[in-house]
């Protein structure tokens, strides 16, 4: 009896050891998972988002999809809609809609400051020059100030008998300057010379235009089409529409930025008046996929590394604005009224176009964001 006694005495103390060993290999593992990381969605960076509506500049850590802090652009700045960085991430300009007073603000991102600066009249875009250098702004007042990235002064005026809506800076360095009326010309971004007489760009309203890889055809969004323009011999050749059928509808949405992907090989296209991202094949010039959005989409941007997109997407409550005339009552609402309701940013990969992980909640109206390495 006493040996049997201590044969279980032995079974127990080694089932308890066992026990014991097991409880502290869950306890640290446990504790290894708590301390490790979560795995990044995306690439190490910023995405400076305007949230036109709400009067404020969201930025977004592009690794966790997360939004770290809200800028207000404070009065008498409002509006803050479109957004250009210098090539080194370190300054970015919001172009701010607001009518009363004009102006920009200018993000340091260095000294984290943020100051007003006025304009002549109000700006309908921000592009930055080639070189960095500089920053076009189009504006109301038939004018594009040209502002100095070093001092954040405006450094010189270009006058035009129509309304510049849009100011490129193309690979050669001159200026392309859409108007209006529709017309698109080259200037020289010193003077103001023209260097190409202005053409029809095909359609009214041409915000936003994008170069191909190699600098032959310019790809120009309008009301409600979108535009190809022979470079070199500085023609249009034809007008695509913004339906996948690609037959041309007076009801079809208006093209509003574009962007060429990482590979040169298709050009994203937003809409105002309905819903979805357009995916370009520019060996086609047909659309081959529409990118599902909730509300109409105001600006692609990619990562440097060109491994993920950001679809800024304004939400359900710009779905009900449809074709051209919606597409005009929604964006003088965005940028007037702010009546809209929150949006979104979905993030996607361009090789596969697929969405990754899930949309980033926005406050009213997400614009044409910034994206920047980390300083």
């Amino acid at each position: 009896m006493p040996s049997l006694h201590i044969d279980h005495g032995r079974r127990s103390s080694r089932r308890l050891s066992l026990l014991r060993t097991l409880l502290m290999g869950l306890c640290l593992a446990a504790g290894l998972a708590q301390a490790q990381p979560p795995a990044p969605v995306g690439p190490p960076g910023r995405l400076y988002l305007p949230e036109v509506a709400n009067n404020t500049i969201a930025v977004i850590d592009t690794a966790t999809a997360k939004i770290t802090e809200r800028i207000p652009v404070s009065f008498p700045a409002s509006r803050p809609a479109v957004m250009a960085a210098t090539l080194d991430g370190s300054k970015i300009y919001v172009d701010n809609f607001g009518l009363v007073p004009a102006t920009i603000s200018v993000i340091d991102r260095k000294s984290g400051g943020v100051k007003t600066v006025p304009v002549e009249s109000t700006p309908l875009g921000a592009f930055t020059s080639q070189d960095g250098s500089e920053i076009y702004l189009p504006e109301v007042g038939f004018v594009v100030e040209v502002v100095s990235t070093k001092t954040d002064a405006v450094v010189r005026r270009l006058r035009f008998a129509d309304i510049p809506v849009s100011s490129i800076s193309g690979p050669d360095g001159k200026l392309y300057v859409g108007f209006q009326s529709g017309l698109l010309g080259v200037y020289d971004p010193l003077t103001g010379a023209e260097i190409k007489r202005p053409i029809w760009s095909g359609g009214l309203g041409p915000f936003w235009f994008s170069f191909t890889a190699d600098g032959r055809k310019l790809y120009v969004d309008t009301v409600n089409q979108i535009g190809v323009i022979d470079v070199a011999n500085w023609m249009l050749t034809k007008t695509l529409s913004t339906n996948s059928s690609g037959v041309y509808r007076p009801s079809d949405p208006g093209a509003f930025v574009s962007t060429l992907s990482p590979d040169g090989t298709k050009l994203y296209v937003t809409v105002f008046g309905d819903t979805g991202l357009r995916v370009l094949d520019l060996a086609t010039d047909k659309i081959t996929k529409i990118i599902p959005t909730t509300g109409s989409t105001t600006s692609v941007m990619f990562s440097a590394d060109g491994t993920r997109g950001y679809i800024s997407d304004l939400g359900p409550s710009s779905a009900k604005f449809k074709g051209p005339l919606g597409e005009v009552v929604l964006f003088g609402n965005l940028v007037t009224l702010g009546l809209l309701g929150p949006g979104q940013v979905i993030v996607f990969d361009p090789k596969t176009d697929q969405t990754v992980g899930a949309p980033i909640p926005t406050q009213a109206g997400p614009g044409v964001p910034a994206w920047v390495p980390l300083l």
